[in-house]
């Protein structure tokens, strides 16, 4: 059995099969957490073999003072951080909506031995701009380490097909930083590359 990890752009696909040293399933399904749904549910749908579970990998912007350039990220949660209602005062996550859930907990056997930093990665369709709204949900999401476009929608099919979700996110920028020449993809995806090689066997996880 082969796990299936799903990346948003083919350059992070890329890293990833640069590092692993088992023949996973690797495929590019898009932008954003509509598309990362929807092409993750379209691998599984199609797939001859069933899948073992499913890793969301690629780059991200970490919050500063929380993580740098270059660290890795293994979530514990995919959490949609806009998901719900935006109240005068505070905003309102679907969970307290009685209409389902923002986050969706990651199986930590999937990358069991990964090294690098544990916590939950936002999923946003809205990339942060401006140093207030990342100091914003920095303060709302104190567990929270970056963000990202596609874990959440990836979790949410994988979840729907009964099968585990990870995700591994190595940063390549901060986040609200939109100037561009501090950011450092070289070393997005030299990490990427690393962390996918460290993880486990398939016959560690079935176990």
């Amino acid at each position: 059995m082969k796990l299936l990890i799903v990346t948003a752009v083919a350059a992070e696909a890329d890293a990833v099969r640069r590092g692993l040293s088992v023949d996973h399933d690797v495929a590019a399904v898009g932008v954003g957490p509509a598309a990362a749904a929807a092409g993750t549910a379209r691998l599984l749908a199609q797939a001859t073999t069933p899948y073992l579970g499913v890793i969301n990998a690629g780059v991200a912007g970490g919050l500063a003072g929380r993580v740098g350039i270059g660290d890795t990220i293994v979530a514990t949660e995919a959490l949609s951080a806009e998901l719900g209602v935006a109240l005068p005062d505070r905003f309102q996550p679907l969970d307290e909506l009685g209409f389902g859930s923002n986050v969706v907990a990651c199986d930590p056997t999937l990358t069991e031995g990964v090294p690098g930093h544990r916590g939950v990665v936002l999923t946003l369709a809205t990339i942060t701009g401006t140093p207030e709204i990342a100091a914003t949900l920095a303060s709302r999401y104190p567990t929270a380490l970056a963000e990202a476009m596609e874990g959440f929608g990836v979790a949410t099919a994988a979840a729907q097909a009964g099968l585990p979700f990870a995700e591994i996110r190595t940063v390549s920028n901060a986040v609200g930083d939109r100037d561009v020449a501090g950011w450092d993809w070289n070393a997005g995806f030299g990490a990427l590359s690393t962390a996918v090689a460290a993880l486990p066997t398939i016959g560690s996880i079935k176990e």
